[in-house]
């Protein structure tokens, strides 16, 4: 096994690669980088274009539209980037906008009439946050009783230690295993390009491993956790999940042989799993398309496929 660490700050990330074969299971601990101190440039939220698939983009006229007649024009690339996380495009209910009305999930089974719902809420959840943009997406996940949570325990600033806060509250009141997405406004505004720039300390040095991505962002460790899908408590995941969108790279971390290329719309979804060494793997999961087969040698750093959502899987990221 290898081991090491990648510093952000304070923050400390393992990052682990849970490889599950019909041969004995291995789980790789990959040194993707340590050694001496340095800068980096981490983005942070600005004004920006969504990135987002023809699925959303065909419904750009609404949005634009809807915005118009609530006063949000400006929002119109942050409304798609929400859309692409909600449902990337894929349901009917494009923006899930059914509970806002206090229906039941994926009632409204016109796109039009969703964003048009969907829009107009966001705008009031906005005006009650005061316009501050990071408050009012974690409130479209998680309800208005978010801001008014925000006010009673973090001066009306949206953390998303906060929102896991108010997710862990909740659950305990109701007797729900899940309440919302606390990681909602991380995954909203990894499809908006344009960010500005901060600037970070890092540890950097030489690593075995690369990144599987350009930019790496961890949206579920490794461990014992509620199922995103079924909502099932107490299930064990297998890897870590980076977020990710439609158009990066999902890159190798080492070179090696392609030993697995597979398509499927379940499970793993489409994957690739590549030998580095004797007892050493590495599995890449959920992709939108393959660019290896089987036998293929890769390099590090190749590109394998496109980040998708394939399989079982509640949004684009990187399994």
């Amino acid at each position: 096994m290898k081991s090491g660490f990648i510093l952000g700050g304070a923050l400390t990330v393992f990052l682990l690669f849970a490889v599950m074969l019909t041969v004995p299971v291995y789980v790789i601990v990959s040194t993707f980088a340590s050694g001496g101190e340095g800068n980096s440039i981490v983005l942070v939220p600005a004004d920006g274009t969504a990135r987002v698939a023809p699925e959303v983009e065909r419904y750009r006229d609404y949005f634009e539209k809807y915005a118009e007649e609530n006063g949000i024009g400006e929002y119109v690339e942050i409304l798609m980037a929400m859309t692409m996380q909600e449902s990337g495009g894929r349901l009917a209910d494009v923006m899930q906008s059914s509970e806002s009305l206090g229906l039941p999930v994926n009632t409204i089974t016109d796109p039009e009439q969703s964003i048009a719902q969907g829009v107009s809420f966001f705008s009031g959840i906005l005006e009650q946050a005061d316009g501050d943009l990071l408050l009012a997406l974690q409130a479209y996940n998680m309800g208005g009783g978010f801001i008014n949570y925000a006010h009673e325990h973090n001066n009306g600033e949206y953390s998303q230690e906060l929102a896991q806060s108010f997710s862990d509250y909740q659950k305990d009141k109701l007797g729900w295993s899940v309440y919302g997405d606390p990681n909602y406004v991380d995954n909203v505004m990894r499809y908006v390009d344009g960010f500005e720039e901060e600037e970070v300390e890092y540890v950097v040095g030489d690593a075995d491993w690369a990144l599987p991505l350009l930019d790496i962002r961890i949206t579920s460790e490794k461990g014992w956790r509620t199922h995103p899908v079924t909502g099932e408590p107490d299930t064990y995941h297998g890897g870590l999940d980076f977020a990710c969108s439609p158009s990066d790279d999902i890159l190798s971390v080492q070179k090696g042989e392609v030993i697995e290329a597979v398509h499927s719309n379940i499970g793993y979804g489409n994957y690739v799993t590549v030998k580095h060494a004797d007892d050493e793997y590495s599995r890449y999961a959920h992709l939108s398309s393959l660019r290896v087969s089987i036998g293929d040698s890769v390099s590090q750093g190749e590109s394998l496929g496109k980040c998708g959502t394939t399989g079982s899987s509640t949004g684009n990221h990187l399994h």
